[in-house]
């Protein structure tokens, strides 16, 4: 207890030094304001000679320096402000009389003012503050400590309690402090002689502190005196404190409260009498906010609520069974500290702050008071008090809306926390504090200015009953739980009604809040009276109502307050144990129609459709868009076959797109786009089979459709039908929808239809010719790239270049890619025909040309790339038809035969000679320079061959023959260039 006691004192010297410093400060800074008005005064007047000054300054007269009297506030000490000097200076100017001597000099200064007094060093401050005044005040906190100590000494020194008896020891004290009072009043009545008024307040102080240690021991240690006896004391002595206290000054108050704060701690180590130690607390910090109040020292009432706060809770956590009488005073102890003592004490800017908080402190000393006097009915009334009094100081004071708040927290918390409550019990403190609680809640939830926090304390009120119910009372049957819920919600509804009439009902979200929670409370109480399998139609029929209501409050947030139900609908929905047989449907279909699931999924259907049709706000209509389409297609789920399900996203899609021709897109834009999620939810698996065909055909492995998903029905059912639904619906609306949309919507369900034809033309081709792919591979590649150029071609003859663009790219593409590049003939073995010229090679070189050539037509403005592109494919297409021809002369219908003879290696010479000359009259024809290149090419080409290889490997008169067949091709296309090329010199140049 006495290291308690000097940390107490540390903090009250603390306080002192720090008042002190701040005083100083305040000081400077008016002395230095002082000097710079006179300072500024002295340079603005006009100079003049120095007779006038002489003059003038025996005329102004010198204000006398007031002497301050005792006992008065130093403020009334205070000089006139310089600012009364300035103000007095035109006025004497104006005085005098204008005269030509008054003209000033040019060799005349102005009078150079006063030096001011030098700043004090940091060595004088602190001998001054160490040497001159804390030494004063230590010694009178030391003698409080002695008088106490003298007293606990008594008590543990058995040699001085034989010659002191108990009442000569209380005795001894009382005369001790009282002697200490009255050197104070001496000091006080003699202040010529002492000259500093610390002395008086030390001693005065250090008294105060004796008489509470004396009269706590005689009625606690020695029980000289009774309970009654005791509170009459400690009532004078509080008396006399604050009479000295505004007599001495601050420091004897600090004192006062350091001493009387600190007198029960040292005669802790007995048992307090907690009844006698709260009155005594709650004189000694009423005094003590009493002085502060009247002397406007907020900072003593501030130091004596915190030590009544730290004692208060000290009396709590010690007594582990508190009867009646000590939780009554406790209590009201408490109360005192919490409302009326900051009330009395605290005044100023931050005085509602303040207050606030030591409510709140309060509340929470209480609600520990409850804790751990075993939530017994007395504790609660104390709780239930404070919390109702907070309520009245926020509806007195704007600063106390946090009190109720944090009073309802506390509520919530310790009705929680009790542990094993009767229903009786329960059930009647609960109802008093929603009384407390609710009742001004609902009075100020509307008023001004708007404060969302208080709906929030609505709400949670209404919504707390239902949790902390079960909570303690987890057997309850669900008919009494659905009335706890019911209650909650009639609560919110009240808020509602309360401020149906507010002007500004609808500028804040406040009605949401509420219509959310008594709508949640509201299915709750549903779900625990109804059947389980009509849990989601009783959420959507309160997402509905919540959908009306919002529109007859006029309230947006209230539709997505609804929209949220409408999902939670969804959500119970496929959580109750019944949809464990219903979600396989989706995508197995159903055996046999299930009414109840049907009526569950068409129920929850209509709602949404509700949504889709009543909705304001785009978003939540294209929300109810969404959920009809799928819920309707769940509904459809419990009654249809697979084979016929497969088809109602298709056919969903189709109604809601032509529904578009007489409604705006926008009111069915989102169900159409959830009936295609679900077609190309039934459309994933093939198109993901067919893509993994595909893809191993870009490695040159043939594809073969062995896949159940690529049979004849799934492709109908699931791919060609939905695709030609929903294309020919957006075709049809095509004036209706944006353009990019159109776009996307027709590539996608193309893209779609595309695949199925392409499978079916793959298992028809299979079902007629077989899988043999050496035998028929080019043959079906060939009318397949037929089908897709001449269709192409067919629609740009038609003027139809939007789908004439990606029929013929996409047959041009597969004919160069699949028919010369991946399973070309002359490396990948593959029937040409056996007949010379009369075989598949023209048809396989001829078409991938067509196609090539008409792509240019494709383009309203084709790219200049795009031409030289056209040139170079026809060149190779030229080519490769003559190679693989010479090949076919040799080897018949299969090209990828292994071996050359000489006389197709001769040939293969000459006919790139032969290319190489045709190339170059046709590019001389044609005006086509990539022509005359590509020749010099061909030419460079079958020189190299020549001297490379046929020269090495030929012998005789193969090697002559070759040799001569290549000089004349030379000297030919040499002339030829020659020939046809020298007339553009002269032109050349001549532009030039």
């Amino acid at each position: 207890m006495f290291d308690f006691f000097a940390f107490l004192a540390i903090i009250t010297l603390f306080i002192l030094l720090m008042d002190t410093r701040s005083r100083l400060k305040r000081s400077e800074a008016m002395w230095k304001d002082t000097a710079k008005r006179i300072g500024a005064l002295q340079q603005g007047r006009m100079v003049v000679t120095a007779a006038e000054e002489a003059a003038q300054d025996v005329a102004t007269p010198v204000p006398e320096t007031a002497v301050p009297v005792r006992g008065e506030p130093a403020a009334a000490f205070t000089a006139a402000p310089p600012a009364a000097i300035s103000d007095m200076a035109p006025e004497t100017a104006k005085a005098e009389p204008a005269s030509p001597v008054a003209t000033p000099s040019p060799r005349k200064k102005a009078k150079a003012p006063a030096p001011s007094e030098p700043p004090r060093s940091l060595a004088s401050r602190f001998e001054n503050l160490f040497g001159k005044t804390l030494p004063i005040w230590a010694g009178g906190l030391t003698l409080a400590i002695a008088g106490v100590l003298i007293v606990r000494y008594a008590i543990d020194a058995g040699f001085f309690a034989r010659v002191f008896t108990p009442g000569v020891q209380i005795v001894t004290g009382l005369l001790f402090g009282i002697a200490l009072i009255g050197g104070a009043e001496y000091a006080w009545r003699n202040e010529a002689k002492l000259r500093d008024v610390r002395v008086p307040q030390a001693l005065s102080g250090a008294g105060i502190a004796t008489l509470y240690a004396a009269i706590m021991v005689a009625a606690n240690v020695y029980q000289l005196v009774g309970p009654l006896l005791a509170f009459f004391a400690l009532a004078l002595v509080t008396a006399a404190a604050l009479g000295l206290s505004l007599r001495f000054g601050p420091p004897s108050a600090l004192l006062g409260l350091a001493g009387g704060l600190a007198a029960p701690a040292m005669v802790g180590a007995v048992e307090p009498n907690v009844p006698l130690l709260a009155v005594y607390l709650a004189l000694t910090i009423a005094g003590l906010a009493g002085v502060a109040k009247t002397r406007r020292w907020p900072w003593l009432a501030l130091a004596a609520l915190v030590g009544g706060a730290g004692w208060g809770v000290w009396m709590v956590l010690t007594s582990a069974a508190l009867d009646t009488l000590a939780s009554l005073s406790t209590g009201g102890f408490v109360l005192l500290l919490a409302i009326a003592v900051p009330m009395l004490g605290y005044d100023g800017p931050r005085a509602a702050m303040l207050r606030a908080a030591s409510a709140i402190v309060g509340a929470l000393q209480l609600a520990l008071l409850v804790g751990y006097g075993g939530f017994a009915p007395l504790h609660w009334g104390l709780f239930a008090l404070i919390a109702a009094a907070g309520q009245w100081l926020a509806w007195r004071e704007r600063g106390f809306a946090i009190v109720p708040t944090i009073s309802l927290l506390l509520s919530l918390a310790l009705l929680a926390a009790w542990p094993d409550p009767t229903p009786f019990w329960f059930g009647l403190i609960g109802l008093a504090l929603l009384a407390i609680h609710a009742g001004p809640l609902l009075a100020r939830l509307w008023a001004v200015p708007k404060e969302l926090r208080r709906t929030w304390e609505v709400c949670a009120l209404a919504v707390a009953p239902l949790p902390l119910t079960k909570w303690h009372f987890w057997d309850i049957a669900d008919n009494s739980l659905a009335l706890v819920a019911l209650g909650g919600a009639l609560l919110a509804a009240a808020g509602i009604a309360r401020g149906w009439q507010a002007p500004d009902r609808g500028s804040d979200s406040r009605v949401a809040w509420l219509a959310a929670t008594a709508g949640a409370l509201l299915a709750l109480a549903l779900l625990l009276i109804l059947p389980m399998w009509t849990a989601p139609l009783a959420v959507a029929a309160i997402a509905a109502g919540l959908l009306f209501f919002g529109k007859a409050a006029g309230d947006r947030r209230i539709e997505r307050v609804a929209t949220g139900f409408l999902a939670a609908a969804v959500a119970v929905l496929v959580a109750t144990p019944l949809a464990l047989d219903e979600l396989p449907r989706l995508v197995e279909g159903a055996a046999s129609a299930d009414g109840q699931a049907l009526l569950r999924w068409m129920g929850l259907a209509a709602a949404a459709l509700l949504f889709a049709v009543r909705a304001e706000g785009a978003v939540v209509r294209r929300i109810g868009q969404a959920a009809a389409a799928l819920l309707a297609y769940g509904a459809c789920a419990q009654f249809l076959p697979l084979r016929a399900l497969m088809l109602v996203p298709a056919l969903g899609g189709t109604a809601a797109l032509l529904a578009a021709r007489r409604v705006r897109i926008d009111r069915v834009d989102a169900a159409a786009a959830s009936f295609a999620l679900l077609g190309l939810g039934w459309a994933a698996l093939p198109i993901a089979s067919w893509t993994t065909e595909a893809l191993l055909s870009l490695a040159a492995i043939p594809m073969q459709l062995k896949s159940g998903l690529l049979t004849a029905e799934p492709l109908l059912l699931r791919l060609l039908l939905p695709a030609l639904f929903f294309g020919v619906s957006l075709w049809l609306i095509r004036d209706s929808v944006p353009r990019w949309l159109r776009i996307a919507g027709i590539a996608l369900a193309g893209t779609v239809g595309g695949i199925a034809l392409h499978a079916f033309y793959r298992l028809g081709c299979a079902a007629l010719a077989g899988d043999d792919f050496v035998a028929t591979g080019i043959v079906q590649r060939l009318v397949w790239e037929g089908l897709l150029i001449g269709g192409g071609w067919l629609a740009l003859r038609r003027g139809m270049t939007g789908l004439a663009r990606p029929l013929v790219l996409a047959g041009t593409a597969h004919a160069l890619l699949y028919g010369l590049v991946l399973h070309n003939p002359l490396w990948s073995a593959q029937a040409v025909g056996a007949w010379p010229l009369a075989n598949l090679l023209l048809p396989l070189f001829l078409l991938p040309w067509f196609g090539v050539t008409r792509i240019p037509a494709l383009f309203a403005k084709p790219p200049a790339a795009l031409d030289r592109f056209v040139q170079v494919a026809v060149m190779l297409l030229v080519a490769g038809f003559a190679w693989a021809t010479l090949r076919q002369f040799f080897h018949g219908t299969l090209l990828a035969e292994g071996g050359v003879t000489d006389a197709e290696n001769i040939l293969r010479s000459i006919l790139l000679l032969g290319l190489a000359l045709g190339f170059l009259l046709w590019g001389i024809r044609t005006q086509r320079h990539d022509w005359r290149i590509a020749s010099l090419v061909l030419m460079i080409g079958a020189a190299g061959k020549v001297f490379l290889f046929d020269a090495s490997g030929l012998e005789g008169l193969a090697r002559i023959g070759s040799f001569v067949a290549l000089g004349f091709s030379l000297i030919g296309i040499g002339w030829l260039y020659s020939r046809q090329l020298a007339p553009d010199t002269p032109r050349e140049s001549a532009t030039g």
